[in-house]
């Protein structure tokens, strides 16, 4: 007999997800290609058509073979051809077409409409939960209750809304594009970060620090640290990517060894110093580019600029912050 650990670790799989994640890409680009009133059709249906090949496939291919094919996305993305469609090309794409309005029946689901969204992190956080008592990664399992409860709550919004299929993939092949390109930024922001945190990029970052201030003073390291740390942010736009540099090239040698300053305090503040970078910059596309472009704000990074003057602060608080817990406490 299989256990249920045993059942788990071989259905519930984040192979599974990517599968489920690539077909509808694959579905996304196919329709993209076949659109003729979209004007940038076949570029823009090669692009989301790739990604779903690396995504379906991604486990399978070489390892060289998916590089190159995100490279070839780069260069798509680059020439400006990846876009929203509609009849001029502009954002017509991004608001809900007439054709899904008229295809749902006119019953109101009333409250129930909001169970599809209620399911999707319910559905993640009890895989996590059976991931963890299983004896299994609980990380994974919450990404493959994310992707299964997004199925979950497809189907059941299908069913309270009584929309057909296709109008299913339409819709979501239009938000998909009112999104773009920066869907994949999170990915290879992540893998630039471990390839940083591989290459021991934070020894460098040191020696420059140590060059630049004095190993003495503690506000100006704490300063430096917390610096880096946002700068780093900003520019992978993730701060749990810059982390692992900075924490092993940096607040280690730096600031916990010398001063004798508890690890764990400085590492959390140092990561929450670095997620006031995620606030300044483009690189966080899922927070601040996708959100524009949902909202259809004309300023494309207005998000940004509003909340600009509040990371500031934050990033000030920080600096004071750390300094005071290991200069007085």
């Amino acid at each position: 007999m299989i256990g249920a650990d045993q059942l788990m670790a071989r259905f519930l799989t984040l192979d599974l997800v990517y599968a489920i994640t690539g077909l509808l890409l694959l579905a996304f680009g196919l329709t993209t290609a076949g659109d003729r009133h979209h004007q940038r059709r076949y570029v823009s249906g090669i692009f989301w058509i790739i990604l779903g090949v690396i995504f379906l496939g991604g486990s399978l291919l070489p390892h060289w073979t998916t590089g190159l094919l995100a490279l070839v996305l780069v260069v798509l993305d680059g020439s400006g051809r990846v876009g929203q469609g509609g009849p001029a090309g502009g954002d017509s794409a991004s608001k809900p077409s007439e054709a899904a309005a008229s295809s749902i029946s006119p019953h109101d689901p009333g409250n129930r409409i909001f169970w599809p969204v209620i399911l999707i992190p319910a559905a993640t956080f009890l895989l996590a939960l059976l991931f963890r008592q299983a004896g299994l990664d609980a990380n994974r399992g919450a990404l493959v209750g994310l992707g299964l409860g997004s199925l979950l709550a497809m189907a059941i919004a299908k069913h309270l809304t009584r929309a057909t299929l296709a109008l299913l993939i339409r819709e979501g092949r239009r938000l998909n594009e009112a999104m773009g390109p920066v869907n994949i930024l999170p990915q290879l922001l992540a893998s630039l970060g471990a390839i940083l945190a591989a290459a021991n990029i934070g020894q460098p970052i040191a020696a420059a620090i140590r060059h630049l201030v004095p190993g003495d003073n503690l506000f100006l390291m704490v300063l430096a640290n917390c610096l880096g740390m946002a700068l780093l942010t900003i520019l992978l736009g993730n701060s749990f990517a810059a982390f692992p540099v900075i924490a092993s090239g940096v607040m280690l040698p730096l600031l916990v060894i010398p001063f004798g300053v508890d690890p764990a305090l400085a590492a959390i503040i140092t990561l929450t110093a670095g997620s006031s970078g995620t606030l300044m910059t483009p690189m966080a596309a899922n927070f601040n580019i996708v959100p524009a472009a949902l909202l259809n704000l004309d300023d494309r990074y207005g998000v940004i600029r509003y909340q600009l003057s509040y990371a500031l602060a934050l990033w000030a608080f920080h600096v004071i912050w750390l300094w005071a817990v290991i200069r007085f406490f």
